[in-house]
């Protein structure tokens, strides 16, 4: 059969639309689900959403843990013995160890008060947390710490603790210069002191920041840091005197000062009760000033101020941080100001001052920067949302230097509290950065100093380790000599023990210093005629 010439064109014409027809749907079925899929863009941000809270909770894990290792190296030293037997400058009696009861606890804090210092809140704080045990002192710093860093995340503009930016007090804490971390963090009778009452600050400080005015709650917890140490209680009361000028900016409310003067005078009042101490004054007239002169010790301690922060080469990390976070100032100034020209006027000015500084002497310089510092966030706390809180902080860390003007001198202990209270504004100041538009330079920055910080940071868990076995080894032969003394009546009269690898990570030891070596016996319950026989541990 010849099959029909029409019908045969009409099958071709209709196959070749319905393959037409097949291509287009084909086509745009392909398109709708290209469409469906997400670019590129979207890609990266969904991955960068997804990866960077868990790459910050393991940063902050990593962190936790590093405290936890390193805090496990470090023993009691020093008077650390003494204030746990409550023998340091004044002495109580009638008990063995530390089976003291609260009567002679308060009978010490009192004489402490009256005849060498007015940190008593720091006192009761160490002796009671060393009755429970050098791991409870170990865990409560790890816990002051970690608090600090968390509270300068609650305090900066981004809030969130699950944030990649949380690296930035991490990195400082991890540049603390070894000269602050060896001679006083991992000192516990300094730390105590000086680094203790911060998180009590700045937890105060957040409530203030969230609530917008001081209350009952926040006058307490900054009573209680005022409370720690003469520095801090002039941080404080600097603190407090900063934010209620500050707030007055925004308009005098008579009622408001009068209703804030009220609540914080218990602050002032504990304040001067710790500086005033009859303690200090005693403690003054038997110690070494720098001279004579009262001028000349100022501008000595001075130079010590300058020559620990700028000069001394553990500070170099730390100190490319500040300096990092005053760039991002003037950077910021830039960008803030309406005026291109004034703002560039403006710094220019600014770089002439700070030059002019330099020419004259490090000093001169060092003070302008503060200054400065200061002017710039004071200015843009209106464009880039730098709060009072960040600026009376700021305020609180510099008195705390300005005080050290009048010590008998300067260690690199008494930056202690300067330090911690810095990573607040520069926290704050490092976000708002990135907030601003400037994420590649904050991230940068951190990149460039992260290697510096963990070299730092390492060096100092490398040293304590060296250590680590010698303290162990003779923790536990002076807690078996004491059982066999106390419980076996053994006849035994001293004790073989090992010097430290490396004394640069360990404040005095008894070898060194052989007053401690009566705090010691009378911590381990060994009697005064006990010998401890130091042998080099090599």
């Amino acid at each position: 059969m010849i099959p029909n010439n029409d019908t045969a064109e009409s099958d071709r014409k209709l196959t070749g639309d319905a393959k037409m027809t097949i291509r287009k749907l084909t086509s745009h079925s392909f398109s709708r689900a290209n469409n469906a899929l997400p670019g590129w863009d979207q890609m990266h941000a969904f991955t960068s959403k997804q990866t960077a809270p868990a790459l910050s909770a393991i940063a902050i894990l990593g962190f936790i843990a590093y405290l936890f290792a390193q805090h496990n190296l470090v023993f009691p030293y020093h008077d650390d013995w003494g204030y746990a037997t409550l023998s340091y400058v004044g002495e109580q009696t009638g008990f063995t160890g530390q089976n003291f009861n609260l009567t002679q606890m308060l009978s010490f804090l009192y004489g402490e008060y009256m005849n060498w210092s007015g940190r008593i809140v720091a006192f009761f704080v160490q002796i009671n947390l060393f009755k429970l045990g050098i791991e409870y002192v170990r865990l409560a710093q790890v816990g002051i710490i970690f608090a600090i860093v968390f509270l300068a995340i609650r305090i900066s503009p981004q809030k969130n603790f699950i944030h990649p930016l949380t690296i930035v007090p991490i990195v400082y804490f991890l540049s603390l210069p070894q000269y602050s971390a060896v001679g006083g963090l991992y000192w516990f009778s300094a730390s105590i002191a000086y680094v203790w009452g911060i998180p009590l600050f700045l937890f105060a400080a957040r409530l203030i920041q969230k609530r917008r005015t001081l209350d009952i709650t926040s006058t307490i917890l900054l009573t209680c840091a005022a409370a720690f140490h003469e520095q801090m209680s002039f941080a404080v009361s600097a603190f407090l005197v900063s934010y209620m000028a500050l707030s007055a900016f925004y308009g005098l409310d008579t009622n408001r000062i009068s209703r804030d003067l009220k609540l914080t005078s218990p602050v002032f009042a504990i304040a001067l009760i710790t500086i005033f101490a009859p303690g200090n004054f005693h403690r003054k007239n038997v110690s070494t000033f720098p001279s004579e002169n009262l001028t000349d010790t100022l501008t000595l301690n001075a130079e010590s101020l300058v020559n620990w922060i700028f000069v001394h080469q553990e500070a170099r990390t730390i100190l490319a941080l500040l300096s990092a976070s005053f760039i991002f100032l003037l950077v910021l100034l830039i960008r803030s100001s309406p005026s291109k020209p004034n703002a560039l006027a403006v710094l220019l000015s600014s770089l002439l001052l700070l030059g002019i500084s330099y020419s004259l002497s490090l000093l001169a310089f060092f003070t302008a920067a503060l200054l400065l510092y200061g002017a710039l966030l004071f200015h843009l706390r209106k464009p880039f949302q730098f709060d009072v809180i960040a600026v009376s902080i700021y305020v609180g860390a510099i008195t705390s230097l300005i005080v050290l003007l009048a010590a008998p001198g300067v260690a690199g202990r008494s930056l202690l509290t300067f330090f911690f209270l810095m990573v607040v504004p520069v926290t704050f100041i490092f976000i708002q950065a990135f907030r601003a538009g400037l994420g590649p330079a904050v991230y940068a920055t951190i990149l460039a100093t992260l290697p510096f910080a963990i070299s730092n940071a390492g060096s100092i868990y490398s040293g304590y380790k060296s250590n680590f076995e010698a303290n162990s080894v003779n923790h536990a032969k002076l807690v078996a000599a004491s059982h066999e003394l106390n419980y076996e009546g053994s006849p035994r009269n001293s004790i073989d023990l090992l010097k430290l690898n490396d004394p640069r990570y360990a404040e005095q030891m008894p070898y060194d210093k052989p007053q401690i070596e009566k705090w010691i016996k009378k911590y381990y319950s060994l009697p005064e005629d006990f010998s401890l026989v130091w042998n080099d541990n090599r």
